[in-house]
Parts: structure tokens; C-alpha cells; sequence
């Protein structure tokens, strides 16, 4: 039995330190969609992990030989899509096929049926918010196939061999997925601690600025109030609303900088989510209702948080007009009210079949005045970021172009 598990734990080994190797060279991210080229570096590192598995394999078989291959050829299936996948596939096909042996194509065939079955349940992990139920799912399909096919096509084994590969293959299979999601997250708190930096010194500017900007504007503002009052002037009569709008729509722009600053968590209280949800969406059905859009709203469960009931409602506006902004011609906006992956949360999601956007849009969502609409400061979508990051919250954003965008915010919920 000993010399089952030196092997299986240097596969082990081995598939962790070229997991962080490959973290370094491609962090891991909630990427929508990757690129060819990511595609071919996913295939080609995951086809190195398959290979130097296969070069420590259990050799105490005969000509059939077991090893931890089928690993990442599942994880980068379900993780970068069906070419990787490929990839990895004819890699380890040809691997074992050059290793020879009476029973080479039955390891071929697990390679096959582990691609078949992680590319089945792709879609469905990648579009999951519980990750964890897509590799369940595939990683208990594949082991429930694999047995079947060393049942139906070699002679039975030793008794002791089941309980001791398949125990390592269970344990291989979930820490490195188990570590890859880790990665994700500390990749993605990286990302967010440098939105947070950007968004530290918007608030600085704010700060220095606006107060001083606001003063002359409400001189200006009873001016041209006065002026216009009583003015014969066809030419001041004409322009005098216009310039009057202008400087509303300025001092707004200051009032959003200032509400990057200024603290909000005095007036917090117990607040019943699904009345501000439910609330928001009937507000929002009359624009959508303008622009062609359904909006469908779903709640699962019953949420209460500590917050500003105003403030979310004005973040859920936000978030919902950007959807149906993006949406052209008829569309359907999903809202859904639901139990967060991590325990204690609630995940608000709203999913639009918009225009979507690129991966390079995506990354700069929520930064200062970046935004996709011709018209608009940018400010929104970093002010919706801050007031949710007040109450100890999260925006997610997942997007593909032609496809449409999915916006979860996850908050933290009181204990009942």
C-alpha cells in the first residue's frame, strides 16, 4: 500500500506548486470570458500539471497505470472553457497513448469522458454564484463514470486500491479547487484594495473642492434668478433656464463628490431588505416600462440589515437604471433576493440581456469618472460602491458583450 501513496501524494505535490506558479504568471479572477490567448496558457499549464502527474503514476498494476491527471483537465474545463479543456485532453490522449500499453485506451477514454462531462457542467458553474455546487456535481459524476469504466473494462484490482486512489483523488480534487477559489478572492480583495485607494483620493479632492466651488455657484444661481425674474430680454428669457439647469446639474455633481466623504452610518437603522427591494423594483417598472424592459423581481427568504433604507434604494436605482440603459429595444431584467455563498449574507442580483461589456470595461467600472454612457460624470456607480462598502458590503459585476451583465451585492445580514 506504501507504494500507492508515495506516488499519489507527489502528484499532490506537485498539482499544488504549479497551481501558485500558475497564479503568479495569470492571477485568477471571475472573469466572464478570457481571450485565445489565455485559452491556449490555461491549456498549456494544465496540460504540464497532466503531464508531470503522468510521470509519477502507480506503476503496480501491470500495464495499467493510475495517477491524479484528470485533475486539472477538470479544472480548467470548468474554468476556462471547452478549448483549454481540448487542449488538455489530447495532451494527456497522447501521453498515455506513447506510454503504451494493452489497456492505454481505457485511460484515454477517462480523459474523454472527464472532458465531456466538465464541459457539460461548465456553463453552469461559470454562470453559478455557488461555485462550490458545480464542482460537487462534476466531481461526483466523473468519480461515479470512472469507477463504472474500471468495472466494465479491467479486471478486478486489489481490494486495498479503491479506498486509497480514489480517497487521494477526492482530496486532490476539492484542495485544489478549494485553493483556486481562494486565490479568486484574494486576487479579487487586491483589486478592490486598489479601487479603495483611487477612491480614498477622489474623496480627498472632494474635500478640498467642493465647498469652495458650491459657494460661488449659489451666488451665481440667485443672479441669474433674480435677473430673469423681471427681464424683458428675449435673449436672457431663453437662456437663462439653460444656464440655470447647467448650474443644477454642477452642484449636483458636487453633492455626489461630497457624499464620497461624507459619513453615513449615524443614522443607520434595522431595515427590512425586502421592502426596498420589492419598493425599488415598482419604482424602476415605469422607466423600464418607458424604454420596452420587463423587470422581474424574485425573493427567496426574508432579510434584515443594519443600513439606510434611502441610501440602498438610491444604490438599487442606480444599479437597475444602468441595466435598463443598456438594454435596446424590448429586454428583461432579473432581480432576485436571495441567501449570499458566504454564511450571513444576502446576495441582491439584478441580470440584464443588455450590450454588456468588454473585459477591459469591466475592469474599470467604478473608478473615477469612467463611465460607458455618452452622457454621465462616472460618479453613480463609485457612489453606489461606497454606500454599499458602508454597510459592510460587496458589489460584484460579471459582464460579456451581446450577452448582457450580472450586478450581485452582497450585504451582511442581522442574525434572527
Amino acid at each position: 500500500m506504501l507504494e500507492m501513496v508515495r506516488p499519489l501524494l507527489v502528484n499532490i505535490a506537485m498539482l499544488f506548486s504549479v497551481l501558485f506558479i500558475w497564479n503568479m504568471v495569470m492571477p485568477f479572477t471571475r472573469a466572464s470570458s478570457i481571450n485565445l490567448k489565455e485559452k491556449l496558457i490555461y491549456g498549456a499549464i494544465s496540460s504540464v500539471m497532466a503531464l508531470l502527474c503522468m510521470l509519477f503514476p502507480l506503476e503496480i498494476f501491470g500495464d495499467t497505470v493510475f495517477d491524479l491527471r484528470v485533475v486539472p483537465l477538470i479544472l480548467v474545463t470548468l474554468y476556462g472553457g471547452k478549448l483549454p479543456g481540448i487542449i488538455c485532453t489530447l495532451t494527456i490522449s497522447s501521453g498515455r497513448l506513447w506510454m503504451g500499453g494493452e489497456n492505454a485506451w481505457v485511460g484515454v477514454l477517462i480523459a474523454v469522458i472527464g472532458f465531456i462531462i466538465a464541459s457539460s457542467f461548465g456553463p453552469y458553474f461559470r454562470k453559478s454564484i455557488r461555485k462550490w455546487k458545480g464542482i460537487l456535481i462534476t466531481g461526483g459524476v466523473f468519480i461515479l463514470s470512472y469507477i463504472v469504466i474500471l468495472i466494465l473494462f479491467l479486471d478486478p484490482l486489489q481490494p486495498y486500491f479503491y479506498p486509497i486512489y480514489f480517497t487521494a483523488f477526492i482530496i486532490a480534487y476539492f484542495i485544489i479547487f478549494y485553493l483556486t477559489e481562494r486565490l479568486v478572492m484574494i486576487n479579487i480583495q487586491l483589486q478592490e484594495t486598489v479601487y479603495l485607494e483611487k477612491l480614498s483620493v477622489a474623496g480627498k479632492m472632494a474635500a478640498a473642492i467642493a465647498h469652495e466651488i458650491r459657494n460661488p455657484l449659489t451666488t451665481i444661481k440667485g443672479l441669474l434668478q433674480f435677473i430673469s425674474s423681471d427681464t424683458e430680454d428675449s435673449k436672457v428669457k431663453n437662456y437663462a433656464p439653460l444656464m440655470l439647469e447647467e448650474v443644477e446639474r454642477t452642484n449636483k455633481i458636487i453633492t455626489d463628490y461630497l457624499m464620497l466623504i461624507k459619513p453615513t452610518k449615524d443614522n443607520y437603522e434595522q431595515v427590512e431588505l425586502n421592502k426596498v427591494v420589492k419598493d425599488t423594483t415598482a419604482l424602476t417598472e415605469v422607466l423600464a416600462s418607458y424604454y420596452n424592459v420587463k423587470i422581474h423581481y424574485e425573493e427567496k427568504g426574508e432579510f434584515l440589515i443594519w443600513g439606510n433604507s434611502q441610501e440602498l434604494k438610491q444604490c438599487l436605482i442606480n444599479l437597475i437604471k444602468n441595466a435598463i440603459e443598456s438594454i435596446e429595444g424590448e429586454g428583461l431584467i432579473l432581480v432576485a433576493l436571495q441567501y449570499g455563498t458566504k454564511k450571513g449574507t444576502v446576495d441582491i442580483v439584478i441580470r440584464d440581456n443588455g450590450a454588456g461589456m468588454s473585459e477591459q470595461e469591466l475592469e474599470k467600472i467604478g473608478l473615477p469618472f469612467y463611465t460607458t454612457k455618452s452622457k454621465g460624470t462616472g460618479l453613480g456607480t463609485m457612489i453606489t460602491n461606497r454606500l454599499i462598502r458602508n454597510v459592510g458590503g460587496k458589489v460584484h459585476y460579471t459582464s460579456a458583450q451581446d450577452v448582457g451583465t450580472t450586478v450581485t451585492v452582497t450585504l451582511p445580514i442581522i442574525k434572527q
